[in-house]
């Protein structure tokens, strides 16, 4: 049997028992996670979030793993070690706003350990967030759009059901986790609206159907017909609910067929931008555009308006 490089709190149990000595028990990386997932799901953070902390935590193991620390002890790591990591994750070229969602996850981990006493310091005390330039990402123009929405053969079950969802996004700004999680009963018809349940602030909102996409939905559940397996909107062939990764595969799939993803990443967040850089073009206001897309603060839609607001162009002469 192989020489075990790190020893656990089992063996450090059996060695107490045999030697007679007193031994402080050793909290390992991976048991300290486990408790942290478990009170994540306890409280009621929704399973994006709890998956999200799973993902996230995910490198930093196998980055210590594979460094000379390990992941027996965590009362062994210092700033140091994730600074380690932080320069590790920059040559592995990973964008910084990756590596600053890492580092959010770790320090909300090591206040949990601190307040369960398995460590006695938080090593990430000292560590802060690298600085992000604050663009704006990717959006599509309204012919790139149209070049989307026509790609999908709508005789067809599966291309109406991608049409269907390529204009909820383009029509609501909704979040990716957000559409994969709604259910037939979330479409309001008589409402005209849409019922998000299960958003990232755990706030529920509703948005209002366009005409055109109510009309669109309407028939989509005509075809989607009654499944009595699952309730979910967005389903497969196969009757199962169409999973988020399915969905961007779907639409890399139509933005390689039209030639717009050679011009500007299809995704659903390009989507999401997309929806905000209309409705501010539109001269909408920056309240209601917030409040249609969940946003919990102004900061991003603020950006946005420096960017797409047109408001200025109408002033920039006064005056002079």
């Amino acid at each position: 049997m192989a020489r075990k490089k790190n020893i656990d709190s089992a063996i450090l149990a059996e060695i107490h028992t045999v030697t007679g000595r007193q031994l402080t028990e050793v909290i390992s990386f991976d048991y300290a996670v486990d408790k942290f997932i478990a009170q994540a799901e306890l409280r009621g953070l929704s399973d994006w979030t709890v998956k999200s902390y799973v993902k996230e935590l995910k490198p930093v193991r196998n980055y210590f793993v594979e460094s000379t620390v390990g992941i027996t002890d965590i009362r062994e790591f210092t700033a140091e070690h994730f600074e380690g990591f932080i320069r590790d994750q920059l040559a592995k070229g990973f964008a910084i706003t990756t590596i600053n969602t890492r580092i959010a996850t770790l320090k909300t981990f090591f206040a949990f350990c601190l307040r369960k006493d398995y460590v006695k310091h938080d090593p990430l005390s000292s560590i802060q967030r690298m600085k992000v330039r604050h663009e704006v990402g990717d959006t599509m123009n309204k012919a790139q759009v149209r070049r989307l929405l026509g790609a999908p053969n709508i005789t067809k079950f599966t291309g109406l059901r991608d049409y269907a969802i390529m204009l909820t996004f383009y029509h609501t700004g909704i979040r990716l986790s957000e559409l994969a999680s709604i259910r037939v009963q979330d479409v309001l018809l008589k409402e005209h609206a849409l019922n998000v349940q299960r958003t990232k602030n755990g706030y529920a909102r509703r948005i209002p159907l366009t005409k055109r996409l109510q009309g669109v939905l309407v028939t989509y559940l005509k075809v989607r017909g009654i499944v009595e397996e699952t309730d979910y909107l967005f389903l497969t062939e196969h009757n199962t609910p169409l999973s988020i990764r399915q969905i961007q595969y779907h639409l890399r799939h139509y933005g390689e067929v039209t030639g717009v993803g050679a011009e500007v990443q299809v995704s659903p967040h390009t989507f999401r931008r997309t929806f905000a850089k209309h409705k501010i073009q539109d001269g909408v206001d920056v309240f209601s555009v917030q409040a249609l897309m969940g946003h919990s603060d102004l900061a991003m839609l603020k950006r946005y308006v420096e960017v797409y607001s047109k408001d200025l162009d109408g002033i920039i002469e006064r005056g002079l």
